[in-house]
């Protein structure tokens, strides 16, 4: 499945893959939740954020590194929220 971004509204839709880590950040910016968003829409964002990076790594060579490390950030952020939610859950 290609990594796509939504450009305006989102009745607009205006596809276009992320061939580089540049454009996984441009994505996902366009994606981020509202600040006030509900934890669980914040949770599934950076587990979305992660697989974006993830398959970004496998396109952009050149960036391999950085994505894989910005796919760990996005699940470290996830999990840190779901910690949070229910401490008593520790994986």
């Amino acid at each position: 499945m290609p990594i796509t971004r939504s450009c305006g509204d989102s009745s607009r839709k205006q596809p276009k893959a992320a061939a580089t880590l540049a454009d996984a950040h441009e994505v996902l910016w366009h994606q981020r939740p509202a600040r006030d968003a509900d934890p669980l829409t914040w949770v599934a964002f950076h587990r979305h954020s992660a697989e974006v990076y993830s398959r970004t790594a496998e396109v952009d060579t050149g960036h391999q590194h950085e994505a894989r490390t910005c796919a760990g950030m996005e699940i470290r952020k996830a999990r840190d929220i779901e910690h949070r939610l229910n401490p008593e859950d520790d994986e």
